[in-house]
């Protein structure tokens, strides 16, 4: 790295795009204002406020970027500076960075960047930067957090090659077992290093079953109670969900195989709510488990086919 500080401005296209959004929000907290009034309820008041002073610093912070034209990240030998020649000011030595990874919120990736005493880090923030990052602690984000594409894209690839190299010159005289970016694409190849979760495990075997027929009962009990006992107690629907109970996890292995390991896996990533994803993934679960009939024949025969595979190239 030269002793030349490199900086690195905000994408334009995200700010416009966020001052485009927030006046409809804004818009929103005033006609719930006033409904508030006129209702004379407390909890739609705060609610307005809340959406008000939400929307409303975003609305003026993002108007203050395009017109100071300050940089975003500033990264000189010593530290990296984030907003820096604002009140939101932060300066992070590299000395007291432990690591750097990557994370997931709402299907968006975030660089976190670790600190060794994080809690020591905020207590000595001033008030402004303890109120602004408040909710970082609060969802299990790293004080300093940031979304890579609100960097300028023609200089994102250059910002994760030098984090890329702090990192590798922080941890030269240990084995990090990491290699250096060099590939053409360094973003995916960024996001791959840095990602702490676990590969993808896409086995079919004794421990898949063994979780797929106990997940098999749940839902055979589900659909007995609620679609037998209490509604139908129609004798065929019983034998129907009894062939379901056994055929489900040779339709789930199927389903697994072609996309579902790859979107549970990226679900398991998510920081912050997923919970109604996890619903909406059940009902599509009880939903194969009601067409198990007619999609475990064909994922009996694939699965033949893979072991048959497995087998000749071992």
């Amino acid at each position: 790295m030269t002793e030349e500080n490199r900086k690195f401005y905000y994408a334009k296209g995200r700010m416009l795009l966020g001052l485009i959004i927030s006046p409809i929000f804004l818009a929103l907290g005033g006609l719930m204002l006033l409904l508030a009034f006129i209702d004379k309820s407390i909890f739609i008041f705060f609610l307005a406020l809340t959406i008000l002073a939400i929307f409303g610093s975003f609305t003026v912070a993002n108007i203050l970027k395009l017109i100071r034209k300050y940089p975003f990240i500033m990264i000189t030998d010593n530290y990296i500076q984030l907003h820096p020649h604002t009140k939101s000011e932060a300066t992070i030595y590299f000395t007291d960075i432990n690591h750097i990874k990557v994370t997931e919120q709402s299907f968006q990736k975030n660089i976190e960047i670790v600190l060794n005493n994080e809690q020591a880090y905020f207590k000595q923030l001033s008030l402004h930067n303890k109120t602004r990052l408040f909710m970082n602690r609060v969802f299990n984000f790293s004080l300093y957090t940031f979304n890579i594409k609100f960097i300028k894209k023609e200089q994102r690839t250059e910002l994760l090659q030098l984090l890329d190299f702090i990192m590798e010159t922080k941890y030269e005289d240990n084995s990090t077992g990491s290699e250096k970016l060099t590939k053409e694409n360094i973003e995916s190849e960024f996001m791959e290093k840095y990602d702490p979760s676990p590969p993808i495990d896409k086995s079919v075997g004794k421990s898949f079953f063994k979780k797929a027929y106990g997940y098999s009962f749940f839902m055979f009990a589900l659909a007995f109670v609620f679609f037998y006992f209490l509604i139908s107690k129609d004798t065929g629907y019983l034998i129907y969900i009894i062939i379901s109970f056994i055929l489900y996890p040779f339709a789930r292995a199927l389903i697994d195989l072609m996309f579902g390991f790859k979107l549970r896996h990226l679900l398991d990533k998510q920081k912050g709510v997923t919970y109604y994803f996890n619903q909406l993934l059940f009902l599509l679960d009880f939903i194969l488990y009601h067409l198990s009939l007619f999609v475990a024949p064909i994922a009996i025969i694939v699965l033949l086919i893979r072991y048959i595979i497995i087998k000749i190239k071992h």
